[in-house]
């Protein structure tokens, strides 16, 4: 015991050492000229943040705040010697209200202040999608497919295949039904393909059911900003805007018009993950 009291004495004095040293630095740095200009100078280049839009048993996703980092900023801008603004080195901060909050909430649009919108596809238990695959393949670009559970079980290769592509995967539902313990089976399944555990319910309307499943499993409920399950280009045509979420349900009729109109509006087609980011990098 008598041996022990030294070892601890020296790790107190080593740490109050090492507590004492970052002091005196960080007092030595505050005085210097760059960091002084840091601090008066940082607002003009921070951004405020913005909650998650919360209206009846609806969420809409807010935005992070861009702060400065004071330390990594000055560290890099006395490398250069100088201050320098274009050096400036920047850290998120999620707002007082999130859209990972509200489980509770349906979410019908994302952010409505960027350029993306998203495609979702519905696949049931007996489906053939290649279709679809090579057409959002040849445009190159990135969707969402909500699969029945037993899609997936019968069709593994081609749930790796829309993995490796980069698309995101999520459950539909089990066998064409929401019970609880054949969905959370779903999920089990999905995450063995994707390694990532899914995020997102599908529902077309209002649904207790859906939304208190999901909920419990704290799982958002998506209901689409424009029904489009025919794959109607005049419902998109009439309907589109920032932040939209497009569900095409399970047909490749008209997809390819339907990409490349969003695409000459000026939109980018994301996964649904990406839509509903508050992420700063959009």
């Amino acid at each position: 015991m008598k041996r022990i009291y030294p070892v601890m004495l020296s790790l107190l004095l080593l740490y109050f050492s090492f507590y004492y040293t970052s002091k005196v630095v960080d007092i030595i740095r505050s005085k210097d000229p760059i960091m002084m200009k840091i601090k008066k100078e940082k607002n003009k280049y921070e951004e405020n943040g913005k909650n998650a839009i919360v209206k009846d048993n609806r969420v809409t996703p807010g935005k992070n705040k861009k702060v400065v980092n004071e330390k990594e900023s000055f560290m890099k801008m006395k490398k250069y010697g100088t201050y320098n603004d274009s050096l400036y080195v920047f850290d998120e901060e999620k707002p007082n209200k999130k859209v990972d909050d509200y489980f509770d909430k349906y979410i019908e649009s994302g952010r409505t202040d960027s350029n993306e919108v998203a495609l979702l596809f519905q696949i049931k238990r007996f489906e053939d999608i290649n279709k679809i695959i090579e057409t959002i393949k040849m445009n190159n670009i990135k969707a969402t497919f909500f699969l029945d559970g037993l899609y997936i079980e019968n069709n593994r290769s081609e749930t790796n295949y829309l993995k490796e592509q980069g698309h995101e995967l999520e459950l539909l539902s089990y066998n064409d039904t929401l019970e609880r313990e054949t969905f959370i089976e779903g999920l089990h399944a999905l995450f063995n393909i994707t390694n990532i555990s899914p995020k997102y319910c599908y529902s077309e309307y209002d649904n207790k059911s859906v939304l208190e499943l999901c909920n419990s499993l704290s799982m958002h409920t998506i209901i689409p900003t424009i029904m489009a399950n025919n794959n109607s280009f005049s419902i998109i045509k009439n309907k589109l805007k920032s932040g939209s979420i497009i569900s095409l349900g399970n047909s490749d009729k008209n997809l390819n018009t339907i990409i490349n109109y969003i695409k000459q509006r000026g939109y980018k087609l994301v996964t649904l993950e990406e839509l509903l980011s508050e992420s700063l990098e959009k």
